[in-house]
């Protein structure tokens, strides 16, 4: 009879410290509380809360990644990462940040690898930039294809492709209104507000 009272009231001391514990966490709290892994409606929630990502910063970047997808379709396989097919991706870099961090690999302290950037000379890929000097938001693929872009104002791009390689950019009707050099070029400050797709082959 003695072991089943202790066993009841160490079961009721568990029950309200988890209680207690659950509560704490449904709390709401400051910018700086970190998003629980059991965030209901939150995609990729535990990816957040391995990064100690604040409410503000998840909800911030998740915002920017439903906007992208509605212009560029894909699928979002990560918390900053959305798959285009064929080898094409766009990943979005937390606000006030230069690059997209890796959530994917769960190395959420580093920058993602960019193969433009990172990679050989002509390695293949076609990289465009959300902002100046190659940082911001990135959307890079290999596989021969016409991307939308997803954003405006001042960015950059890299065409890293074999040689000979020129990307086009299409403006509003749809018309070639741009295209960059062959392989290895670059330019560090472009304007996107007249482009609204990228064929990078």
């Amino acid at each position: 009879m003695r072991v089943s009272i202790l066993a009841v009231v160490a079961a009721t001391a568990a029950l309200l410290l988890g209680t207690g514990a659950t509560s704490a966490a449904a709390a709401p709290g400051s910018d700086t509380t970190s998003v629980s892994a059991a965030s209901a409606g939150q995609p990729f929630a535990d990816q957040a809360a391995k990064a100690h990502l604040t409410k503000t910063q998840t909800t911030s970047l998740q915002a920017k990644v439903d906007r992208y997808m509605k212009r560029t379709g894909g699928k979002q396989v990560a918390l900053n990462e959305i798959d285009l097919g064929g080898d094409a991706t766009l990943l979005v870099a937390l606000p006030g940040e230069k690059h997209p961090r890796d959530f994917a690999s769960g190395d959420s302290s580093r920058a993602a690898f960019d193969p433009c950037l990172q990679g050989q000379v002509h390695s293949g890929w076609f990289c465009a930039y959300s902002r100046e000097g190659f940082n911001g938001d990135a959307l890079r693929w290999y596989e021969c294809g016409r991307r939308a872009m997803p954003w405006g104002g001042w960015g950059s791009w890299i065409n890293d492709q074999t040689p000979g390689t020129r990307a086009i950019f299409y403006g509003a009707d749809g018309a070639a209104y741009d295209a960059t050099p062959a392989p290895y070029s670059s330019n560090s400050r472009y304007y996107w507000t007249p482009v609204w797709s990228i064929k990078n082959c």
